[in-house]
């Protein structure tokens, strides 16, 4: 299987938002019920794959979890008109900052000490507490200078 894009999936949410007359009328707050209910569809897939990963409970939450995706397509499509950008823009913005955080937080594995090794569970688990407190503390510091 070639490796996955979103250009073909972008086009088809813009063509969704252009012509479709449900989805044209939908905004965040009329999606927040289907963001719910396909993260409540996801947990129950998982919990049966868990209890019994067969094909078939396999296949179930790989339909859920493209639901979801399905979810954040759609609000990122939103995000794109309210700002002026093409389809596609708030998507790429998510992943970057995704992958940015992947690496942040994950110093032990991305890290330029990081070797072949795989670090213990307690070092990993140490770097994510202080690195959470360092961006909650930013995130504090960034919410008391816009008071200013």
């Amino acid at each position: 299987m070639d490796e996955p894009t979103t250009g073909q999936v972008v086009a088809a949410m813009a063509t969704l938002r252009q012509r479709c007359p449900w989805s044209s009328r939908q905004d965040h707050r009329s999606l927040e019920k289907y963001a719910r209910e396909e993260t409540e569809e996801l947990i129950e897939a998982l919990e049966d794959f868990g209890a019994a990963p067969t094909a078939d409970n396999r296949a179930a939450v790989v339909e859920e979890l493209g639901d979801v995706f399905y979810q954040v397509l759609f609000h990122s499509a939103l995000l794109d008109e309210s700002g002026g950008h093409d389809y596609g823009h708030s998507l790429g913005v998510i992943m970057d900052g995704l992958e940015e955080k992947l690496v942040r937080r994950h110093p032990l594995a991305f890290g330029d000490d990081a070797g072949n090794e795989m670090a213990s569970l307690e070092d990993v688990e140490r770097e994510y507490r202080r690195i959470k407190a360092e961006e909650k503390e930013e995130t504090a510091r960034r919410g008391q200078e816009g008071q200013r």
